[in-house]
């Protein structure tokens, strides 16, 4: 069965919360896209035939396939029971899509019927007036908590806590960083961009309007150590403005922070992210598009690394394109049996590459 742990959401897929430089606005991005999912619609008949379902909506679904990668879909109110939950879908159309399904008889589903984008596995632990922690619901994650406070119109702050007994107290705080929402504090719509599986997410913002200087990254990287229960890393702003900006890899620990060391003791620690060592930047230098010894397109996994002395794991599903940013952000490409998508991180001279496919971790 095609892998359903990673989504990908943006802003301009219906249904999609709008991000402004007004207070709450990042909360409507994150509700959705981490825990509730969004852009519902009734389905008016789905029928299993020969191990594929086929979901009819005559109103029109406005789900699309990204590439050749179709979105995940949560579907609800089937019977048989069988057919609720998370597919990753084919559309075939603007009013029809399929999903393989295992172990169910050919038949016509009943029952109030519901699809929209699956959520990528998180909870809203607390919340207050534009103020949210969030943490993933996989067992095996570390579960470290993702406070926002909203409260600002254009500049909020993130603080990563190891634990929290309402949203506004909490154990092993990380340093307070910032996320752009929007240069103007107004209601200006900006574009945003989501890539997340069950335990880590990035999201990237258009927040001057023109590039993508806005950042946020929070979750469980994939360690290289068997037991360590405090890797759950967050990137954000070290600065409230637009022009603090990362580029993730440059060997830079600018607003950036590891729960604790490796040896599992102590606090918060800085947090570099390293990759083929052609670029001091992601996706900024190297050679022209494609390669020509073999007329190929080349890209190198992201580490994470503690402070700038130990490489601690690797940045699920992020690659650093190793040619000099000469690929159109946004554009889809095909290596093996799985796709990736050019996201610009600031201007058009910094891009990375995102798996679609997943899935990110082998467990």
């Amino acid at each position: 069965m095609p892998d359903t742990s990673v989504k990908y959401f943006a802003s301009t897929m219906s249904g999609a919360p709008a991000l402004s430089g007004t207070a709450g606005t990042l909360i409507g991005v994150l509700d959705a896209c981490l825990v509730d999912g969004f852009g519902s619609v009734t389905v008016n008949s789905l029928a299993v035939a020969s191990n594929v379902a086929t979901a009819t909506v005559s109103a029109g679904h406005q789900f699309a396939m990204v590439g050749n990668t179709g979105p995940v879909i949560r579907i609800a109110g089937a019977s048989p029971a069988g057919l609720n939950g998370d597919w990753r879908v084919t559309v075939t159309s603007s009013t029809a899509f399929t999903f393989a399904t295992s172990g169910l008889s050919d038949q016509t589903a009943s029952g109030t019927i519901t699809a929209k984008r699956a959520p990528a596995g998180f909870s809203k632990a607390f919340s207050g007036t534009n103020k949210a922690a969030y943490r993933a619901d996989d067992v095996a994650s570390t579960r470290l908590y993702l406070q926002v406070d909203d409260s600002p119109a254009q500049y909020p702050t993130l603080t990563m806590y190891e634990t929290m007994s309402d949203v506004d107290t909490g154990t092993g705080a990380s340093t307070t960083r910032y996320f752009a929402k929007s240069s103007a504090a107004n209601s200006t719509a900006r574009a945003w961009a989501l890539y997340a599986d069950a335990r880590l997410f990035y999201l990237f913002a258009n927040a001057d309007g023109s590039t993508w200087p806005s950042v946020m990254v929070f979750g469980d990287i994939v360690p290289y150590r068997s037991g360590d229960a405090y890797h759950a890393l967050l990137i954000g702003h070290a600065a409230a403005n637009t022009t603090s900006h990362l580029h993730f890899v440059d060997g830079t620990t600018t607003g950036a922070e590891l729960a604790r060391s490796y040896s599992q003791t102590g606090g918060k620690v800085s947090s570099s992210r390293y990759s083929h060592r052609k670029h001091q930047y992601l996706g900024a230098g190297g050679m022209l598009t494609p390669n020509n010894v073999n007329n190929a397109l080349h890209f190198w996994p992201v580490e994470c690394w503690e402070g700038a002395s130990w490489a601690r794991g690797a940045m699920p599903g992020l690659y650093c394109p190793l040619h000099d940013a000469t690929l159109a952000s946004g554009v889809v490409f095909t290596v093996g049996d799985r796709q990736f998508k050019i996201q610009q991180t600031n201007s058009s001279s910094y891009q990375g590459a995102l798996d679609l496919t997943g899935p990110w971790r082998s467990s």
